[in-house]
């Protein structure tokens, strides 16, 4: 089994587990700073339609609506999308990365944002998945992932693109499954955004606001 089948296994396996830590606003990086950084940075660019990829249990989607934006999330785990429905009044659909990139599964408009935050775990999904969202985006719209912050990985003198081992470290013992992860470097990322179709990149980084660690960056897309 490929490493890219084992992330969908192990999200199959952690749903409820994720539902309830999410719920529970039991992950401080997201309570402190990340959730947060990506909500602000979407706000200021107030985009009317944003299509959420990888929208999980839909925190992220309520935050944006409840802020008067119209939109539209997709995940490949059925628990996660059943959850989002019952958060907020919004377009929730089962599709996996695939599905977009090989057009099984098409929208009824484009959008003025897509947002993927924390959800870009693969290698050939996301580089396939990144080059197909220009067409589904407006002239003027924008992508906005948020990441976990490469130089993290200078930190333990591992900075270099790569499959990495992951682990539930610090989410509870009912974590099961642990899955390697794909890992891009800064310049990586940039380059892969660029060869997508993104021209221009902006990038914000948001630190852990005690320590000043780096925990995330957001990279903000323009076709």
């Amino acid at each position: 089994m490929n490493n890219e089948q084992k992330i969908i296994d192990s999200w199959f396996a952690n749903a409820a587990n994720w539902i309830n830590i999410i719920d529970t606003n039991g992950i401080e990086s997201r309570k402190l700073a990340t959730n947060n950084a990506i909500v602000e940075i979407v706000c200021q660019h107030q985009p009317a339609t944003v299509l959420d990829i990888g929208c999980g249990e839909g925190w992220l989607a309520k935050e944006l609506a409840d802020r008067g934006m119209h939109v539209t999330g997709i995940d490949a785990i059925p628990v996660l999308i059943e959850r989002a429905k019952e958060k907020v009044s919004a377009n929730f659909f089962v599709a996996t990365y695939e599905d977009i990139y090989q057009n099984k599964f098409s929208f009824n408009n484009l959008f003025n944002a897509v947002v993927i935050n924390f959800a870009l775990i693969g290698k050939e999904s996301t580089e396939l998945l990144l080059s197909s969202l220009p067409k589904h985006l407006s002239a003027t719209g924008k992508l906005f992932i948020q990441t976990l912050h490469p130089y993290s990985r200078k930190l333990l003198n591992d900075y270099e693109s790569g499959w990495k081992e992951g682990s539930w470290d610090g989410l509870g013992d009912q974590f099961t499954m642990p899955y390697h992860w794909y890992f891009r470097t800064m310049e990586d990322w940039m380059k892969l955004l660029n060869t997508s179709g993104f021209d221009k990149v902006e990038v914000s980084e948001v630190f852990h606001p005690v320590s000043g660690k780096p925990l995330s960056v957001i990279f903000t897309s323009y076709h």
